[in-house]
């Protein structure tokens, strides 16, 4: 898909939901993904008549990376876009790996926009970035749900987290930041082979015929995955026999009849349910309260705070 302001603003328009004049903050690292996101935002918070931050962290990994985002900053400066360097203490620098790294951006991005109140953070990951997520999550054997990779909207201690160039191919990003002479560092990090991602990018550079498989691959589950989902809410549907705010009765024998990955879903659904301010579960802690509850004819037992009973007929779930 071609990248134009035009198609930008309607995505932005017909997807997402903001307040009037929105006030929003976008993750800058000054690599090509985040510049050109930054600068469509840009053109599109002006229409609205709203605010627009670039958050640029200084992740302090790198000896340049502090000249790095204040070379960003000035540049960004130089074409009347505001910005803040957010820079991760050295006490929060212990592993010096590229999860702690991500981790410590994704807090300070967070914690700015939490006292700035602003409700709306972009980041710029685009279509490459999800079908290497898909294939790392893939080699490590996860289910459907995270075989889902990246969504364009998720919600992080209240703040609305999103992805809007999820469907636009990288090679896109970089023609339109040529056609608008958008400048923008490269981060060395991302060709060190000793980083799981960048194993895998170097890859499916190099093998056109398996990224085209993955991509497929990938794509398929993106296609399923509303079918699996209407196919696990009607089977939850049909084991309820009471249901209220506080409280959710199934049938016990016919849960158990059905597969694990299928149970561990039901349970998922109900803690979201009777729990929605909780974090998520824990598959393990899910697969020992399945397996505690399948021994025991009565038996009790308590998951993130939901406390389940199990008799001869009925599991309950409540808190």
């Amino acid at each position: 898909m071609k990248i134009t302001q035009a198609n930008f603003n309607k995505l932005l328009d017909r997807n997402f939901l903001f307040e009037q004049r929105p006030k929003i903050a976008a993750a800058t690292s000054g690599g090509p993904d985040s510049m050109a996101l930054v600068f469509l935002l840009n053109e599109w918070i002006k229409k609205k008549k709203g605010f627009l931050i670039a958050l640029i962290v200084d992740h302090q990994l790198r000896s340049e990376s502090s000249i790095e985002s204040k070379t960003v900053q000035k540049y960004l400066l130089s074409k009347n876009i505001k910005s803040k360097i957010l820079k991760v203490k050295k006490n929060k620098i212990s592993k010096k790996n590229m999860n702690e790294a991500r981790e410590n951006r994704f807090n300070k991005l967070i914690e700015y926009c939490k006292k700035n109140n602003l409700l709306h953070l972009f980041i710029a990951h685009h279509l490459n970035d999800n079908i290497e997520t898909f294939f790392l999550r893939k080699v490590s054997g996860s289910n459907i749900e995270g075989l889902r990779s990246m969504q364009h909207i998720v919600y992080k201690k209240n703040i609305q987290i999103l992805r809007p160039l999820l469907k636009y191919e990288k090679k896109e990003i970089i023609k339109f930041n040529n056609k608008k002479k958008i400048f923008f560092v490269d981060d060395p990090s991302n060709y060190n082979l000793k980083y799981s991602r960048s194993v895998i990018r170097d890859f499916l550079l190099n093998n056109s015929k398996h990224n085209k498989q993955i991509k497929n691959d990938f794509e398929l589950i993106i296609n399923y995955f509303p079918k699996y989902r209407k196919m696990i809410f009607q089977i939850l549907h049909n084991l309820v026999i009471n249901i209220s705010a506080k409280k959710v009765s199934i049938l016990s024998k016919d849960f158990f009849d059905y597969d694990r990955e299928i149970q561990i879903k039901i349970i998922e659904l109900i803690y979201k349910f009777l729990m929605p301010n909780r974090n998520f579960l824990r598959y393990k802690k899910i697969m020992d309260s399945i397996l505690k509850l399948k021994i025991n004819d009565e038996s009790k037992t308590n998951l993130g705070g939901m406390h389940i009973k199990k008799d001869q007929f009925l599991i309950n779930f409540s808190y």
